[in-house]
């Protein structure tokens, strides 16, 4: 079992898939402790989700399945705020607190994660209907051209089902299932069956 201890970040319905990039603002000055604590030890922060209604409502509700990162950037403000850009790595089960106050640090244990199946052909079929339909979606929302482009090489991409997953807007438990999920043939199954649900919608 990998064990390490995080600084966990909750935030009201923000994920960090593996593969993608999350910016950040930091400004409450528990959290502008927490990120020096970050910086101090590894860089490495979790980011755990929760629903929005329980905003302002106490300590919410951490999830035993978050996702982790690396900080690869940060911009340090004159007024002691911060904008920094978490990578995501990998996700994690969080095992016990270390402490609460003034912001969450936990042993968790690192969830080996599984990437692109390039010799499987059902899972390559899943990836290229998926490309498709949230193309789609993203079309009809008024996505950057960029993105899109970006989605062409999603190929190359060492986490595809995690990037597609994170892009797209739908119930917040589902997304939490997904990314929970490890198995990557099994993810890439339950989010074509979302897609094509939104895809319903449109």
């Amino acid at each position: 079992m990998s064990t390490f201890t995080l600084p966990i970040f909750p935030l009201p319905e923000v994920f960090l898939f593996p593969g993608t990039f999350l910016p950040l603002h930091i400004f409450e000055p528990r959290y502008k402790m927490m990120l020096d604590f970050c910086l101090e030890n590894g860089s490495e922060m979790a980011m755990a989700p929760f629903p929005k209604e329980w905003k302002g409502l106490g300590i919410p509700p951490i999830p035993e399945i978050f996702g982790w990162g690396h900080i690869i950037q940060k911009e340090r403000l004159p007024d002691g705020r911060s904008n920094i850009i978490l990578e995501g790595l990998g996700t994690a089960k969080l095992l016990e607190y270390q402490s609460q106050d003034p912001f969450l640090i936990a042993t968790v244990e690192k969830i080996p994660q599984e990437g692109f199946q390039k010799q499987n052909d059902e899972f390559k079929a899943v990836l290229d209907e998926l490309l498709m339909l949230t193309k789609r979606i993203l079309l009809a929302e008024g996505a950057d051209e960029s993105l899109i482009m970006k989605m062409n090489h999603i190929s190359k991409h060492p986490f595809p089902i995690d990037f597609i997953a994170s892009l797209l807007n739908y119930e917040f438990l589902i997304k939490q299932e997904i990314l929970e999920t490890s198995n990557i043939i099994e993810k890439a199954a339950k989010l074509l069956h979302i897609v094509r649900s939104l895809n319903l919608r449109e």
